[in-house]
């Protein structure tokens, strides 16, 4: 409890709050940038760090990461685009709020879900770190593929009402996610002897390509008065998120937060997938299915709460294993070295002060970010007032820039518009986009787990079966797809 004080009292100086104030604003405006993400943030943040004292550091970086996990929902939801991969399931909802001028409100309700979210990931990781990071231990290849499989299962609940082209929607991302190099025979495959292609399609050149550029197109078919009209004004009572709108939210963004966290703990998952399940969880549990995708609340709380706890469940690999989860917390783990402190079990036994410091630091990036969020909200919301004639410039620019950033390579800009296309396709024919994105998230972990699974097993697939925690996750896979199944029948023969 001294040790716990102590620390309490380091983060209460003006030095702490400042590094975390400036940590969340950075990470809010890089987050709401295509083409910067988190692990960018605080890789920029890093060399600057190295000049701070150690606690003020720690709140730089804690900031820039639960900021930019929030930031990301910025431009999803006023623009649809994605500024990170976290915030894709965001543009679902998000977005369509935005276009019936409740764009306020969606972004309220996304600032109070991740700072909701980052806060039971923080009392997660306070909590269970090390019962949680036994269990990480004993996923290998075949508890990572039943997991997938689980998440595929899912998509089933985001197909909308036609099932087959849901899965076609599936199976179109899982070809793209094969682009590139085989994972375990290190042949090219689908590259069309472009070099380019050899580390296959990019992650936000795919997200921004289906989802914003997309958008443009279906924006740009429609006739010259209607690019031309003035925005509706703004309402001030529909851009009000009230408190029971949140409350009713409870246990939505509870369980999102739970999966967010425990998502996060297994290293090379990430935010993405952690983002997609929740939302098609809450989906699932709806007592109104079919409005998601249309405009609701819902539908911006659950990924928005999952983001951000992903945040706190990361960590812990990093602090009871010495294990980064993500291309994020390897930064930290390289920060925490620079300032002498060597994450791992010893860390709980030897420098416990230096455990309770992060995790207070973590919590008090919660506190500021919902500080700085609640005041720069109408700032944000002013983007929807302008024409869509000058917007759709605009956000062009964005995504081509954005793309381009990510690698420095114009190619990437060129397969985001070249994606933009097949979405803008896809969206003519009422096919859903959600299955194609998430099955091209977890294609490649999937394919992965899969083959070093039959390697292991001789190629026989009873190492799905006879290991525990694998067979219950494709019990649950199976159940939830016949669930689904059942479910969207119903929708169809309703409609």
């Amino acid at each position: 409890m001294n040790v716990l004080l102590e620390s309490l009292n380091q983060f209460l100086s003006v030095p702490v709050l400042l590094g975390i104030a400036a940590g969340v604003v950075v990470g809010i405006i890089g987050g709401g940038m295509p083409g910067i993400s988190p692990s960018m943030c605080i890789a920029l943040l890093l060399p600057v760090s190295l000049y701070l004292p150690t606690p003020v550091a720690i709140g730089l970086m804690m900031g820039s990461y639960q900021g930019s996990m929030f930031g990301g929902s910025i431009s999803a939801i006023l623009i649809n685009t994605p500024g990170t991969a976290s915030a894709a399931a965001t543009t679902l909802d998000g977005y369509q709020l935005a276009l019936k001028g409740q764009s306020g409100k969606a972004l309220k309700m996304a600032l109070y879900a991740s700072c909701s979210g980052g806060l039971i990931g923080t009392i997660i990781l306070l909590a269970m770190a090390k019962p949680l990071s036994t269990v990480a231990l004993k996923f290998g290849p075949p508890e990572y593929f039943s997991l997938m499989l689980l998440s595929l299962a899912l998509i089933s609940g985001i197909s909308g009402k036609s099932l087959l082209k849901g899965l076609i929607s599936a199976l179109l991302g899982l070809l793209l996610a094969t682009v590139g190099m085989d994972p375990i025979m290190g042949t090219r495959r689908f590259t069309f002897r472009n070099i380019n292609l050899a580390d296959g399609l990019q992650t936000l050149s795919v997200f921004i390509g289906v989802f914003a550029l997309s958008e443009l197109l279906s924006q740009l078919s429609q006739s010259r008065a209607d690019l031309f009209r003035k925005a509706d004004p703004l309402s001030v009572s529909d851009n009000e998120l009230t408190f029971r709108e949140f409350w009713e939210q409870k246990i939505n963004i509870l369980k999102s937060s739970i999966i967010g966290a425990l998502i996060g703990v297994l290293p090379g998952i990430g935010g993405s997938t952690a983002c997609f399940v929740s939302y098609a969880e809450a989906q699932r549990r709806s007592k109104h299915p079919e409005r998601f995708g249309t405009g609701i609340l819902e539908g911006v709380a659950a990924p928005e709460a999952a983001n951000n706890a992903v945040a706190g469940g990361a960590l812990v690999p990093l602090l009871t294993l010495g294990i980064p989860g993500d291309v994020v917390t390897a930064i930290l783990v390289g920060a925490l070295i620079a300032h002498g402190i060597k994450p791992g079990p010893l860390m709980f036994i030897e420098d416990i002060g230096t455990v309770y410091t992060i995790y207070i630091a973590l919590f008090l990036a919660v506190v500021v970010l919902l500080a700085v969020g609640r005041v720069g909200i109408p700032v944000f919301a002013g983007v929807v007032k302008l024409r869509k004639a000058t917007l759709i410039p605009m956000i062009f620019i964005i995504c081509v820039v954005g793309t381009y950033a990510n690698r420095s390579n114009i190619f990437d800009s060129m397969t985001m518009i070249v994606l933009g296309a097949l979405g803008f396709i896809l969206k003519k024919n009422k096919f859903p986009i959600a299955p194609l994105v998430i099955s091209f998230v977890i294609g490649a972990q999937l394919e992965m787990s899969l083959r070093q699974s039959l390697i292991l097993s001789d190629y026989s697939i009873s190492i799905f079966l006879t290991r525990p925690i694998s067979l219950v996750l494709i019990v649950g896979a199976l159940v939830f797809s016949v669930f689904m199944v059942r479910r969207n029948r119903k929708l169809a023969a309703q409609a």
